[in-house]
């Protein structure tokens, strides 16, 4: 049986700081790295890209972690992405719905009954949500695109920051999202889940109780009532 250190080695696990040892690198060198066989490589190399000054990392690190499947590496990618600071948010919102298959595609059965927002399942709306409100000005037009994988993203995004970061514009831009997609049910449910973030919400939330047949997103509502009353 692999040890455990193996264990974290083959996912692609490094220590801190030992990146130091590769400082004169460049950035080629880096690149070769980041597009490694092997995963401690390319942790390393995504670490290092990020302390880079060249404007490609940012494609260059999207594009790894479009491939990368190893749980350390992915990681660090996004970390780095994290790192590089704004200029990461656009091109990552160009991303989401695009990299994995954990994204939700229908409306799930059982119900999330924490008090807390659920963590978004797509991996670049988990990067995005560490930029906080930074992101939230670049995601205003994610809510009118017709691409709807983008846009359950882009909504599970905005939900989860304005959640924690209470935001009241984004209120009405979900509310006319709502509207916009009114037949699709899966879109609708995101919103109502955003929903939770905002009081100004609870008329038009007890509006549409009233209106839908739809059990799971009557939950929903309820579940997002309960958190705006809390």
């Amino acid at each position: 049986m692999m040890t455990k250190q193996k264990q974290l080695f083959s996912r692609g696990y490094v220590e801190d700081e030992i990146e130091s040892k590769y400082l004169n690198f460049s950035f080629y060198e880096i690149i070769d790295l980041l597009q490694s066989k092997t995963p401690t490589d390319r942790t390393i190399g995504a670490r290092l890209l990020s302390k880079r000054k060249e404007k490609e990392k940012i494609n260059l690190l999207i594009k790894a972690l479009t491939i990368e499947k190893k749980l350390y590496s992915k990681l660090e990618i996004c970390n780095s992405l994290v790192n590089c600071g704004e200029i990461s948010i656009k091109p990552l919102i160009e991303m989401l719905g695009k990299i994995g298959i954990n994204q939700h595609k229908e409306i799930p059965q059982k119900e999330f009954k924490k008090d807390s927002y659920p963590l978004p399942r797509d991996i670049v709306s988990r990067t995005l949500i560490r930029f906080e409100e930074t992101a939230l000005s670049y995601l205003e037009e994610i809510l009118n695109i017709e691409n709807m994988e983008q846009l359950s993203e882009g909504i599970d995004t905005i939900g989860f920051i304005c959640f924690y970061k209470y935001n009241s514009f984004f209120y009405k831009e979900l509310e006319n999202c709502y509207y916009k997609n009114n037949q699709n049910d899966l879109i609708k449910w995101k919103i109502i889940r955003a929903m939770s973030g905002f009081k100004e919400s609870e008329y038009f939330l007890q509006e549409q109780k009233d209106i839908i047949k739809n059990s799971r997103l009557e939950k929903e509502i309820e579940r997002s009532l309960r958190l705006i009353q809390r």
